[in-house]
């Protein structure tokens, strides 16, 4: 069998000059809210999957609770067992829950827009002295003073989603360190959450030896307002050159 003879002349040899080049700002500028939405989506998938598992759960356990109290199939044992579980799921599940998506969806956000900070100072390739006075702040705090400082926004472009992650920091902190039932400590800290909590959550404050406040995540719609927040913030910061990355 004859060897394969490959007649080399017909390949073409393409100038890659042809081509636009693409800059990585550009790309991400045209691109970066369909990373931010696909991230952000499975966050929502999560939150609806669990909410709706867990409402069914409740309704379970209450059908079960009800049935066990028939004349007929009576059973006051079983139907405190019901009763308990319902209210467990109701009640500590939920709350956890709701309070772990909090941490999540902030931490997220605080470190979405730390490395969009960053991007932003290595593509205006900005002298290392412009961040000098920044360490003196953490996370949320040092993106607003670099947004304010180096991308020269005017906090009142952003004041409305600036104010509303300060105060979700603010409740983030507490839920970390296991203090939603002790918030007597910090009248400013108390009043953010206070202002915070409007619309979104319960915060009731109860008077024992010392006076502190009960918290209840009772709307599941809070989760995706955080969310929908971040969006906002994001589309904001484009007209300014910052990326989600």
């Amino acid at each position: 069998m004859g060897k394969l003879q490959y007649n080399y002349s017909n390949l073409k040899i393409y100038d890659t000059a042809m081509f636009p080049k693409l800059k990585r700002e550009d790309f991400l500028r045209k691109n970066h809210m369909n990373f931010l939405e696909m991230e952000l989506k499975a966050y929502e998938r999560y939150i609806a999957f669990t909410e709706d598992y867990l409402d069914k759960a409740v309704l379970d356990y209450q059908l079960k609770h009800k049935d066990a109290l028939e004349e007929d199939t009576l059973d006051r044992k079983a139907a405190e067992e019901y009763r308990k579980k319902m209210f467990e799921v109701d009640g500590n599940f939920t709350q956890r829950f709701r309070e772990s998506i909090i941490v999540q969806l902030f931490s997220f956000f605080e470190k979405a827009i730390l490395n969009s900070c960053e991007m932003y100072y290595f593509n205006k390739e900005l002298d290392e002295g412009h961040q000098e006075g920044m360490n003196t702040k953490a996370g949320f705090e040092e993106a607003k003073a670099f947004l304010k400082k180096e991308v020269r926004l005017t906090l009142n472009e952003l004041n409305p989603e600036l104010d509303f992650f300060s105060k979700l920091s603010t409740l983030r902190n507490k839920i970390v360190h296991h203090q939603l039932g002790n918030l007597s400590d910090d009248r400013k800290k108390i009043n953010d959450i206070r202002a915070l909590s409007k619309n979104r959550f319960i915060i009731q404050k109860k008077r024992d030896f010392l006076t502190s406040y009960f918290i209840h995540f009772d709307k599941p719609e809070f989760s995706f307002e955080i969310i929908d927040k971040i969006k906002l913030f994001y589309r904001k910061l484009e007209e300014k050159g910052v990326y989600y990355l």
